[in-house]
């Protein structure tokens, strides 16, 4: 039955896995539609670089805690699908507020709105795709999904929402963004089932955890391992993404659409290996393909911190360090699912998340910033190097958890890992 499933492409699984791809990316589009807007808000707000940084980081700061808080709550009252629906809703009508933004207060307090909305929604679409996952499929599940952030929001979202700024304004760029999150939030509300989870014993099913539990996640040496994972991750993500840009124009001489294309590789190639990593992972397991992937992933930086070459050349490199988002997917979302007990699955997703957020993501931009400024224009991209290069080492000492090597181990996967019933 199994083998005949792999060739069905009308099941809820699936419908699971694009309906998420597609909340996944609405995220991404949200959150980074402003990057490519700032050139039209920046002068009618007449916002400096400070408070072009301060609208970005208060985006970060308010996405890592509610992810933290609101996932847990989810999972301590069962309650997914009422959660995700309400946070896009209320992300939906940041985005419509943000395009309200008469002044920079508002436009914090509107970016701010945006980030407790969407904090949550990535954990809880994610844990929706590990509860309905085959476990063939977990690792490509979950890639697929992930890999919306590279297509919708690096590809689509520019291309989009400046071509809306140009001839209708920046705000209504915002207002349009509105509707499709009202269409998936309709869409989930109407399809979208809420899942039970159930313990080994089938006679066991538990509507709600046992707060007491909540401690079960902290047991585990891969959520901790993650969590030092994340802030290699999002050190490499923050610190090449915000700097690359500006070196290979102010040090290599590049013209703005010539770094684009750079960066746009790199775009192209995080969609890719997106796709890659978490596929391999479920035929070759987790563990060897963030370590490959992550010591490849150090590479890159560091030869367009020293290398001076043409426009192709560093696409090639660009589009290779988007290695590392082939082995996100597998330690943010597939390997804590498979780690924790079902019950306690997002509460482990948004802890990894918290902890990347916050050190990779608030603290490095801001380091690696004065260091580029006080020391070298290099400095950021060794930064990144070696965020990806602290993935590598730490790897080491993370526990499979792909079904396919613990079946050839002869390990026995447990039942509360892999089994869900639905109301």
């Amino acid at each position: 039955m199994e083998s005949r499933d792999r060739f069905r492409w009308r099941t809820y699984e699936n419908f699971i896995v694009v309906i998420m791809f597609f909340t996944y990316g609405l995220v991404m589009m949200d959150r980074l539609s402003i990057t490519y807007l700032f050139p039209f808000i920046a002068p009618t707000l007449k916002l400096n670089e400070a408070q072009i940084g301060m609208s970005v980081s208060i985006l970060s700061i308010c996405w890592a805690i509610s992810s933290w808080l609101f996932s847990s709550w989810s999972d301590l009252i069962n309650a997914k699908k009422r959660f995700l629906v309400i946070a896009i809703l209320i992300f939906s009508l940041a985005s419509f507020s943000t395009g309200l933004a008469t002044t920079f207060g508002l436009l914090l307090f509107a970016r701010g709105l945006m980030g407790a909305a969407e904090g949550p929604v990535v954990t809880i679409a994610q844990t929706s795709v590990v509860a309905e996952s085959t476990p063939h499929r977990m690792g490509f599940n979950i890639g697929f999904v992930q890999s919306s952030t590279a297509l919708l929001g690096t590809v689509v979202a520019p291309l989009l929402v400046v071509a809306i700024a140009q001839h209708a304004g920046w705000h209504n760029a915002f207002y349009i963004l509105t509707i499709p999150g009202l269409i998936v939030a309709f869409i989930l509300m109407k399809f979208m089932r809420e899942p039970k989870l159930i313990h080994q014993s089938e006679t066991e099913a538990h509507v709600r955890p046992n707060p007491g539990d909540y401690k079960v996640v902290f047991k585990h040496r891969n959520v901790w391992l993650c969590m030092v994972i994340s802030i290699g991750f999002m050190s490499w993500l923050f610190a090449f993404t915000t700097f690359a840009p500006t070196f290979l124009t102010s040090i290599d001489k590049f013209s703005p659409s010539q770094a684009s294309l750079i960066m746009s590789a790199m775009g192209l190639g995080s969609f890719v290996w997106g796709l890659i990593g978490p596929y391999l992972s479920d035929r070759i397991g987790r563990k060897p393909v963030i370590i490959s992937f992550g010591l490849a992933a150090t590479i890159p930086p560091i030869l367009i911190a020293l290398l001076h070459v043409n426009v192709g050349t560093f696409m090639i490199l660009a589009l290779l360090s988007a290695l590392a988002q082939g082995y996100a997917p597998i330690f943010l979302s597939v390997i804590p699912g498979e780690s924790v007990p079902r019950a306690f699955v997002a509460t482990a997703m948004s802890l990894i998340i918290l902890v990347g957020e916050l050190c990779g993501g608030t603290i490095v931009p801001t380091v690696a910033g004065a260091l580029a400024d006080a020391v070298s224009p290099t400095a950021p991209l060794w930064m990144a190097a070696a965020g990806s290069f602290l993935v590598f080492l730490v790897s080491f000492g993370l526990k499979e958890t792909a079904p396919v090597i613990l079946k050839r181990r002869g390990i026995a996967v447990e039942m509360e890992t892999v089994r869900v019933i639905h109301q």
